[in-house]
């Protein structure tokens, strides 16, 4: 046992330590929960959230409705995700969809209407974003004709150019507005369904004000290369 005159000081000494052990301790828990939330970040943008959207998702966890603790971050967002690599979704693509139109609205981002004829059926109206593509908005919109245009615009090759199962006609009107395809795109249009002069992907359209009221029409059929490309 030690001295009496020792026992104040051994008991100030074991204090300090309890307290830097704990401070340690808080320290490595603050370190291990912002490195979780940055693996959900990497793993957002690694699904193509962009970075703003990324940030808003996270943003919104942080609700207490959510009731998410330090470090599970990541693991609700991949939970979220479903079975993303064969395009599954278990609620994380409302999340991001609602989150960044808060977003666009905050910014007082324009939206533009287009009208989309059909090979058969009556024409119908859409409207998106400015900013958006018209893949964008069938996979994403949130209108009676976004819902209508996914029916009709596949998009298996997920916007990269490899599919043509987007493929539009821009009414001559409007072509010149829209403007040519790159060199890429016109490749992929060569493989299209009956291609023509005006014809465009969806993917590479880009909605912007100078385009409120554009018309396109849907061939009667797609080509999907994408089902063609030797994955290894």
């Amino acid at each position: 046992m030690p001295p009496s005159s020792l026992r104040p000081l051994l008991g100030r000494t074991t204090l300090r330590t309890s307290l830097a052990g704990l401070q340690h301790i808080a320290v490595r828990r603050r370190c291990s929960a912002a490195d979780d939330v940055q693996r959900a970040r990497d793993f957002l943008r690694e699904l193509g959230y962009s970075s703003e959207v990324s940030d808003g998702v996270l943003k919104a966890l942080e609700s207490p409705d959510w009731g998410l603790q330090p470090g599970q971050t990541h693991a609700l967002v991949v939970k979220l995700a479903g079975p993303w690599e064969i395009g599954g979704d278990a609620g994380l693509k409302g999340l991001a969809k609602a989150v960044e139109r808060e977003q666009l609205e905050r910014a007082g981002t324009h939206m533009v209407s287009f009208r989309v004829h059909p090979s058969s059926g009556a024409p119908f109206k859409c409207s998106g974003f400015a900013g958006k593509t018209l893949r964008d908005i069938a996979e994403a919109g949130e209108d009676e004709g976004a819902q209508l245009l996914s029916e009709y615009l596949e998009c298996a090759c997920s916007g990269v150019m490899a599919c043509s199962t987007c493929h539009v006609y821009v009414h001559s009107s409007w072509f010149a507005a829209v403007g040519p395809p790159s060199e890429e795109e016109q490749d992929m249009l060569d493989l299209a369904f009956e291609p023509r002069r005006t014809s465009r992907l969806g993917c590479q359209i880009v909605l912007r004000p100078e385009l409120e009221g554009l018309v396109v029409a849907v061939p009667s059929q797609a080509n999907n290369l994408f089902d063609h490309i030797p994955f290894e």
